[in-house]
């Protein structure tokens, strides 16, 4: 993805190529922060369970929902680190 590894928002409207855009991105190296896309399964030819199957796969790669639109199609991510940080006062008590 023009040779970034960390990318801090995604916005994503692909008129329904987003399911391919999502499963590609999960098995690439690119640690994306937040992802925001816009779900396309009012589309005739897409699917509630390929929205469904999606957010699954988002969840099962560390992304969680922080936010839905009123309409929704539009979905929020925020992805959780792996391994936590420190906060500043663990820090400074040295842990």
């Amino acid at each position: 993805m023009l040779g970034h590894d960390k990318i801090d928002v995604l916005k994503m409207d692909v008129e329904g190529a987003e399911y391919a855009v999502l499963d590609d991105l999960v098995k690439s190296d690119i640690e994306v922060h937040q992802l925001l896309v816009e779900f396309h399964h009012m589309f005739p030819n897409v699917s509630v369970s390929q929205t469904r199957n999606a957010v699954k796969l988002l969840n099962d790669n560390g992304y969680y929902i922080f936010s839905i639109s009123p309409s929704g199609y539009e979905y929020s991510f925020i992805r959780k680190r792996s391994e936590p940080r420190l906060n500043t006062i663990d820090t400074w008590k040295g842990l």
